[in-house]
């Protein structure tokens, strides 16, 4: 574990060393494995967030990441829900942000967004599998993984909708969400009410 991070670690600097939050998800990984590395018992998973949020909150008042502190504060605050595994949040955050360019481009944008909405809604964001053949999680947004690399150019510009699906009474709270940050335009595409299943377009915002 501690072999694969350091690997990863210097791979996440030569990608974009100028992001902030960045910095945050590679380093706070860091700091747990090290820590866990430590000691030859088990560390279960609320003793890992608690290290997680440990290490997160003086960053909130660090300087260095001023850029990144409204970021920093979702992450505290999803680290604190008792049955959150905040290490596999920080693991997926961090292989999106390999993914993409990471300055300030439609690909950023719903990266922020999708992480906005888990904070604010409860409800986390995943690839859905393309065979179909997987079972969906209530209360989660799935997207098409073919939709985001076509979605973007190189550059991270949206060229393309993308479709979020999701099963939950929360449909219209995720549009009216989006609409109100303002970044994509949300379109219902479907939506049963009875079912609660939603199919919701992003549109890039001229």
């Amino acid at each position: 574990m501690v072999k694969w991070l350091t690997i990863s670690y210097f791979d996440m600097h030569s990608v974009n060393s100028s992001y902030d939050f960045c910095d945050v998800l590679d380093n706070a990984l860091l700091h747990l494995y090290l820590s866990v590395a430590e000691t030859e018992r088990f560390t279960p998973k609320a003793k890992r967030n608690d290290i997680l949020i440990r290490y997160l909150k003086p960053m909130i008042k660090d300087k260095h990441y001023q850029q990144a502190k409204k970021e920093i504060r979702s992450l505290i605050s999803l680290g604190r829900i008792a049955s959150y595994d905040l290490e596999s949040k920080i693991v997926g955050l961090y292989e999106l942000s390999q993914r993409y360019d990471q300055q300030a481009t439609k690909a950023k944008q719903l990266f922020d967004l999708l992480t906005f909405i888990e904070a604010e809604l409860t409800l986390p964001t995943r690839f859905l599998n393309v065979r179909g053949n997987e079972r969906k999680l209530p209360n989660t947004i799935y997207m098409l993984q073919e939709h985001i690399e076509n979605g973007f150019t190189v550059s991270g510009e949206q060229v393309a909708p993308v479709s979020l699906f999701l099963e939950s009474d929360k449909v219209i709270d995720v549009v009216d969400l989006v609409n109100a940050k303002g970044l994509f335009l949300a379109e219902i595409q479907q939506h049963n009410v009875d079912e609660k299943q939603g199919h919701l377009m992003l549109h890039p915002k001229k």
